[in-house]
């Protein structure tokens, strides 16, 4: 009993020094990129990559929330 709760205080103890898992700054960007580029795939660009690449950037922006 007396190892199990050492080993819980143990492992307390390392998630408080660590602190919490924080997202990297361009991960947000990738994600929202990502949601962004699956979107563009339902529509129809055709051969128009240019704008499908400004419709994705407008997208991350937020211009096309809908």
């Amino acid at each position: 009993m007396r190892i199990i709760i050492s080993l819980a205080a143990a492992s307390a103890l390392t998630l408080a020094i660590a602190g919490p898992v924080t997202a990297a700054p361009g991960d947000t960007y990738k994600a929202k990129k990502a949601a962004c580029e699956d979107r563009a795939k339902g529509m129809n660009f055709g051969v128009h990559f240019i704008k499908k690449n400004r419709w994705v950037k407008d997208c991350v922006a937020g211009r096309h929330s809908a």
